[in-house]
């Protein structure tokens, strides 16, 4: 997991957990981690499979409830201002999140819309896009034919649509050649 904050939030953390814990029954996936990032800081977890990092990664960006522990996400906490957390983050997920019948445009037009993007805005804000992952030229094609490093850069973009505050990417490289 890798997570980048942008200038705009207050002086001190941009995330921050006490004690987050997950349990799957009797199963610790993470156990009490403490952690603070700055606001414009990047950092990572780097550990082996199984270590936790996936599912840290899934209770920061709401999409799974802590069984103890506190976290807050841009000033945000992610239990009782999910909401809120949502709005300011991106997700670049390990797993594609895309359409494979849908163009690449199709495909962030779909999602942009979603985040409730005007749609002229959304137009300039996908070319833009696609021109800074070199993917212009295969733009209209449907993206269930890209390779797997082509699609990974859609999910990137997906992920950068509504210029988030903060982006979170769970495994961004793995499908990537070295120069992307």
């Amino acid at each position: 997991m890798y997570g980048c904050a942008k200038e705009g939030f207050g002086m001190g953390h941009i995330i921050e957990t006490h004690e987050l814990t997950k349990r799957f029954g009797r199963f610790t996936a993470v156990n009490r981690l403490n952690l603070s990032v700055q606001k414009g800081e990047i950092f990572g977890f780097l550990g082996p499979n199984g270590a936790g990092k996936t599912t840290a990664l899934r209770m920061l960006t709401t999409l799974s409830e802590p069984s103890e522990g506190t976290a807050t996400v841009g000033g945000y906490d992610i239990t009782t201002q999910a909401e809120q957390v949502r709005r300011i983050i991106g997700l670049v997920a390990e797993k594609l999140i895309l359409y494979p019948r849908l163009s690449a445009v199709e495909n962030l037009m779909f999602f942009g819309e979603l985040y409730g993007l005007d749609r002229r805005q959304l137009n300039d804000r996908v070319e833009k896009l696609l021109r800074m992952v070199r993917l212009e030229e295969f733009k209209d094609l449907p993206v269930g034919g890209y390779s797997s490093g082509m699609r990974q850069r859609v999910n990137v973009v997906r992920g950068l649509l509504h210029d988030p505050e903060i982006l979170f990417m769970d495994e961004p490289t793995a499908l990537l050649d070295p120069q992307s």
